[in-house]
């Protein structure tokens, strides 16, 4: 199946099957979500899955009781780290070197002008970046999900702050921005015609 036609395939699904996501598809959905692209490389978000029954449950009740929440196999949480300092990109050139086998210290100056243009931003516009690289991931994940036929669910409909508290993220600097749900359909759930703006009135060349 080609991108085109999984992406043709997918919906948002609002209701899920009892049927579990295979641990190695959670697995390759995580690490299509590891690999996309981010402003720099540097990736200022954390994945977090759950699949814990209760879990999911007391999540949904802070979802506004959407059932997405509470029938998906496991819900995906992507969440932004809501303090940007160079530490993060310091980190980034960390693994750099480890992976590429360059010299430390060799790319100072690059590291020295991602610090400066992220440093030029203020807080809520470091927030705002954070999120915006969150949602790239989210897009990859979800492209993925349908090629391999897994349904999903992006929402953003939920508490922030009761998820930040319930999954302890505060104390570790995250904040949960976006969740995504994720299972299969119902085996007799009928296809769906996919609608969107026709070509013409999407797309402009300039």
């Amino acid at each position: 199946m080609s991108i085109i036609e999984a992406l043709k395939w997918r919906h948002s699904l609002k209701h899920f099957s009892p049927k579990k996501v295979d641990s190695s598809i959670i697995h390759n959905l995580i690490e299509a979500t590891r690999l996309s692209a981010s402003s720099y490389g540097l990736q200022p978000y954390k994945l977090l899955i759950v699949d814990d029954p209760t879990l999911l449950n007391q999540l949904s009740e802070q979802a506004f009781g959407q059932a997405q929440v509470k029938e998906c196999s496991h819900l995906l949480i992507l969440a932004n780290k809501t303090h940007i300092t160079n530490d993060l990109v310091d980190d980034y050139f960390e693994h750099h070197h480890q992976q590429t086998q360059t010299t430390e210290g060799s790319l100072a100056g690059y590291a020295e002008h991602i610090k400066t243009a992220i440093g030029s931003k203020t807080e809520e516009e470091k927030q705002t970046w954070a999120e915006q690289q969150a949602y790239i991931a989210l897009g990859s994940l979800l492209a993925e999900a349908a090629m391999l036929s897994v349904d999903t669910c992006p929402m953003t409909g939920f508490d922030t702050a009761a998820f930040n508290h319930t999954l302890g993220l505060t104390d570790k600097d995250l904040n949960a921005c976006v969740i995504c749900a994720v299972g299969y359909r119902e085996e007799n759930m009928a296809a769906q015609n996919k609608v969107r703006l026709p070509v013409n009135e999407f797309a402009t060349f300039l």
